[in-house]
């Protein structure tokens, strides 16, 4: 981890975080309008978005990888849970701990939001993530379903 820093995203980060979110969406065969990423930048740069995120920045400054997280309420707890929707670094940093470093980093602002849990989801198939996740944290076994709503 020598070398990493995980900060808020910063409006210089632009390009970068664009590139490294748009190579996470090709990793799961999609891609989102431009119009999507103009908002979602706008959110991760207020201090009160609903979409929150680090980046975590090799020693030369450039953006190794991102994470975006949100808040929810739930019906079993009156607190929030943190749920951490995308974790991207790329491909010249795997293996350096930005991963890692970018998850506890999330962990750290549940915790101080006073949240009850941190989640997320992969792909089955995502080997090189589940290894991570299954060193950092527990499968609980659940299996997910999505119900498309536009057809």
């Amino acid at each position: 981890m020598s070398g990493i820093t995980i900060t808020l995203p910063q409006q210089g980060d632009f390009e970068e975080w664009q590139r490294l979110w748009t190579a996470y969406l090709a990793f799961y065969g999609t891609s989102r309008d431009e119009a999507l990423f103009r908002r979602n930048w706008a959110e991760l740069l207020r201090p009160d978005g609903t979409i929150r995120g680090f980046v975590a920045r090799g020693a030369d400054g450039r953006l190794l990888g991102i994470t975006h997280f949100m808040f929810h309420a739930t019906a079993w707890a009156d607190a929030p849970v943190c749920y951490l929707q995308d974790l991207y670094v790329d491909d010249a940093a795997r293996g350096l701990g930005a991963g890692r470093t970018l998850i506890e980093a999330v962990a750290d602002a549940a915790r101080k939001a006073g949240a009850v849990r941190l989640y997320w989801l992969t792909h089955e198939d995502n080997g090189t993530a589940r290894a991570l996740y299954d060193r950092v944290a527990s499968c609980k076994g659940f299996v997910r379903y999505d119900y498309d709503l536009w057809t």
